[in-house]
């Protein structure tokens, strides 16, 4: 986790360092040593954090506890690095179309502002220093007293993490699986057809939802009908030679090749010998890399079938597109009565448990499972072992799972899928995307644009002259989806790209991300509870769950604020936070009003996101509106009334870098004036109005448009006006 947050931090603070110091030329040549001083510091402290990360993860030990301090210290130094730039960055920046005249007496004005700019920099590549010194004679007695991990004992500990799906379902094999019997029929019905012909069935799902189990209930059912028969599990295999390989062996046909790494053609013209006109049945189970076109000479005119079991959709694309019978199926978890039958059989070793479907023991392990029949099996028998099977008891010990994920032999199994379905991420900053998921409570859907712009705004995603930070962050979400880390919701047929819309991410996943995020400080969930453990002393992504209790700490730190239900009036004291990128208020259960959004934009000056929702009634703009200069998405989910919309126009100047506005209310008479002030917004990318309907004028030069919708409850319409005002070419996340 560290190597995916501090990596990103990396990511942005140089180019912000340049961008910052390239208006202020003084300061900048003042500040040169030090600043490049920090630049290098922070790439070699990003190599050494994603090092760490992969020993830490892949191999699954822990390192030594210097290692460990040393990247909290460096973490915390890059989280100050951040917070100087933007205490700083606002106070001493002019816009660059005022006078020159305008420029130097601005200049005068911030004398101290950069003086103490210039101590605090120098202040902290202090620390980045010391921190360095104290980590090399920390680490070098670490090694002399022989403490830290050998390369040998890393490659011991990741060795049994590439049979995890096999030993996972020996566990269930013995009896008779719960909620497969549709499943298994519907995948024994696309075997049976096109039987003359080869057909490729790839079965795509998280890990740990019981595709291996499926398919070998499958494959023993269908043993009899085929003369040739082969299970190879692709994560044990170095790569495509290694697979026809595998599948020659179990056929009994001898190879030269001793040591894997064979020739791959000659290995598959010696299978397709082999095979000719018999019918096959061979199974390549968790396919982790697409080599099936690689192979798939050896099959192409023959007959028989090839089943493929992946948790990547695009791997499952690629190995069931050779023809048009192939097909992909998807996993999906356990509905509500099956998950109930096999945790309670589970927890009580019994195939009729005592429990009836009004009884509420097991209800909050229940809904963390999510229906994942290996959460469901762990999680039953770790609950089982510690007796006491009381609804209580049980629900403390669910309260902290993804703790006990990290320390209980019992839940290792679900532990090394989760560290699987992680660790397979490669990019760091997908990583911290998908990180930031914790905020959310368990079972909650989330809309697809919303999260994108979240992460914009953040600054998790640093765009490039390739890439720019939106479609990196749409290619992010891409990849959680293409991983089946997180699921669609909403497959509705009026959305004609197929796009998800909305989703949620799997609850034991969840729960795992949640622990590491909170653990190193990450995210910070406050939420009533008896005794609730005492909040960390800077907290900089804080998500509150019904959380009434009077928050005491410093919140002048925090970054995003995330409010589900009620809160204490304590945290919407808006004055107290400096440096907010996002304030997430959807669904917050306060009746805030128009005071509340003018104390917001009077001293959230970094603010780059707001969502205000159904709670909070705005009844206008405020004239503060304009000191939002960063401001890239405003949400009004109950709209604004037409009051002062004639006034928005002059608020919001030519410079403004408002992306997406949703949430306002026009009339006749001032839809044209909305659709000018459209045009005002250069990197306006997405617009959501409700345009109010007169009885004396049906002609609504926005509500004709091709893409409004009727809404017979408030007589209003509904208009989306997608991509950019300006030429641009990036996708607009809805």
């Amino acid at each position: 986790m560290e190597a995916a947050t501090a990596t990103a931090f990396v990511g942005r603070i140089a180019p912000k360092l340049l961008e910052f110091l390239a208006a202020n030329h003084k300061l900048r040549q003042n500040l040169e040593h030090d600043i490049t001083y920090i630049q290098r510091e922070f790439a070699l402290i990003s190599a050494a954090i994603q090092q760490d990360d992969e020993c830490r993860w892949r191999s699954g030990t822990l390192g030594d506890h210097v290692q460990r301090a040393w990247i909290q210290i460096i973490r915390d130094l890059a989280h100050a690095i951040e917070d100087c730039i933007d205490r700083f960055m606002h106070r001493v920046t002019i816009s660059g179309t005022s006078t020159w005249i305008r420029q130097a007496v601005y200049r005068v004005q911030t004398v101290t502002v950069r003086k103490e700019f210039a101590k605090a920099i120098r202040e902290l590549k202090k620390i980045s220093q010391e921190s360095s010194k104290l980590r090399e004679t920390y680490y070098n007695a670490s090694i002399g007293a022989g403490t830290f991990p050998s390369a040998s004992s890393s490659a011991v500990a990741s060795a049994p993490e590439t049979t995890t799906e096999m030993a996972i379902d020996d566990t269930v094999s013995a009896r008779s699986p719960v909620g497969m019997d549709a499943p298994r029929d519907e995948l024994l019905e696309l075997i049976q057809q096109q039987q003359q012909q080869l057909k490729v069935i790839s079965v795509v799902g998280f890990d740990g939802i019981g595709k291996t189990l499926l398919v070998r209930h499958v494959y023993q059912s269908m043993m009899s009908q085929y003369e040739v028969r082969a299970w190879v599990c692709a994560a044990n295999q170095r790569g495509a030679s290694d697979v026809v390989e595998e599948i020659l062996r179990q056929l009994g046909i001898p190879t030269t090749s001793t040591n894997g790494g064979g020739n791959l053609s000659k290995f598959c013209r010696i299978l397709r010998l082999c095979l000719q006109t018999k019918r096959f049945f061979i199974v390549l189970d968790d396919m982790r890399t697409e080599f099936w076109h690689d192979i798939k000479d050896a099959f192409v005119g023959l007959n028989g079938r090839v089943l493929v079991t992946t948790a990547i959709q695009s791997v499952a694309n690629a190995c069931s597109s050779s023809a048009a019978h192939d097909h992909v199926y998807a996993m999906k978890s356990l509905p509500d009565g099956h998950s109930r039958q096999l945790f309670f059989k589970e927890a009580f070793q019994d195939d009729d448990p005592p429990i009836g479907k009004e009884d509420q023991l097991g209800s909050e392990a229940l809904k963390k499972c999510d229906g994942l029949p290996l959460a469901l099996v762990t999680t039953a028998r770790y609950l089982q072992s510690t007796g006491n099977p009381t609804r209580e008891n049980w629900a403390t010990l669910c309260h902290n799972l993804g703790a006990h994920l990290e320390t209980k032999e019992m839940l290792a199994r679900m532990k090394r899928v989760l560290v699987q379905s992680y660790t397979s991420l490669v990019k760091h900053d997908v990583k911290t995307c998908l990180l930031c998921l914790g905020i959310y409570p368990s079972g909650r859907t989330v809309r697809r644009g919303s999260l994108i712009r979240k992460w914009c705004a953040e600054g998790f995603i640093p765009g490039d002259y390739m890439c720019n930070a939106l479609d990196a962050a749409i290619g992010n979400f891409k990849e959680l989806l293409n991983r089946s880390i997180i699921q669609r919701t909403d497959a509705s047929s009026k959305n004609i790209t197929d796009q998800v819309k909305t989703y949620h991410t799997h609850g034991m996943m969840l729960e795992f991300i949640l622990h590491m995020s909170k653990c190193d400080n990450f995210i910070t969930l406050l939420y009533d509870q008896l005794a609730p453990p005492p909040p960390p002393s800077k907290i900089r992504w804080l998500s509150l769950h019904e959380a009434s209790a009077r928050v005491a700490n410093d919140l002048s730190l925090v970054r995003s604020l995330t409010i589900f239900g009620r809160a204490h009036d304590s945290v919407l004291d808006f004055s107290k936070y400096e440096l907010l990128r996002v304030l997430d208020l959807e669904e917050c259960g306060n009746h805030l009003e128009d005071k509340h959004l003018r104390e917001i934009c009077s001293n959230l000056l970094l603010l780059r996101y707001l969502s205000l929702g159904a709670a909070i009634k705005v009844t206008m703009l405020p004239k503060e509106i304009k000191k939002l200069q960063l401001l890239e998405t405003l949400d009004l989910q109950q709209g604004v009334g037409g009051r002062r919309m004639h006034k928005l126009q002059t608020w919001l100047s030519e410079n403004s870098k408002l992306e997406t506005v949703a949430g306002f209310v026009v009339d006749n008479n001032k839809s044209q004036g909305f659709a000018q002030l459209i045009e005002h917004m250069k990197h306006l990318t997405k617009v959501k109005i409700w345009c109010q309907q007169s009885s004396n004028n049906s002609k609504d030069p926005l509500a004709s448009g091709g893409g409004s919708s009727s809404n017979n409850n408030n007589n209003c319409t509904h208009l989306s006006e997608k991509g950019p005002s300006r030429g641009s070419s990036r996708e607009a996340p809805t």
